[in-house]
């Protein structure tokens, strides 16, 4: 069984899947860590170079390849699910983990990593707020939603693991 970690960027996917995927003896796979590797260039980059579209495109043949992984934890991009068909995907290749955290606290933390792509705006905080109200409800669609809060990230590992 594939345990596929979504949510919006800044929730935490990354680092709870690495600590997730150690507790359960599982490999880890971030999207966004293969899809650079596999390009030889940052998601910085592509966005720059080729634009958005092309990025999720790279991104959607990333999940499509996950159809032949088994026993893994992945990370997805926070704009995974905006891609028609891509919710159907991962659900045929894994059970999926919403990690929801308030609004402010993923804008504090978004606002501390000056790599995201999307929210190089003249008003990151409003587009920030823009795009997690346009992508919340695909989010809502995974098989488990956990309400990290204040919790940390022993915790919440320990809450997915109690709920899978």
């Amino acid at each position: 069984m594939n345990i596929i970690l979504v949510g919006f960027m800044g929730v935490g996917k990354t680092a709870i899947g690495s600590r997730l995927a150690i507790r359960l003896g599982y490999h880890f796979l971030d999207s966004d860590a293969q899809i650079e590797k596999n390009n030889q260039c940052t998601i910085s980059e592509i966005f720059k170079n080729k634009g958005e579209s092309y990025f999720r495109q790279l991104e959607t043949q990333f999940l499509e390849s996950l159809r032949e992984v088994n026993n893994s934890v992945i990370a997805t991009g926070g704009g995974a699910l905006t891609i028609p068909g891509n919710l159907e995907i991962l659900k045929d290749c894994g059970k999926l983990i919403y990690l929801n955290v308030d609004l402010e606290k993923i804008i504090e933390r978004i606002m501390r990593n000056k790599r995201r792509p999307l929210v190089q705006t003249e008003n990151p905080i409003e587009t920030i707020k823009e795009l997690y109200e346009k992508r919340k409800h695909l989010y809502e669609q995974a098989d488990i939603i956990i309400n990290t809060g204040s919790m940390g990230q022993q915790r919440i590992v320990s809450e997915i693991i109690r709920n899978i």
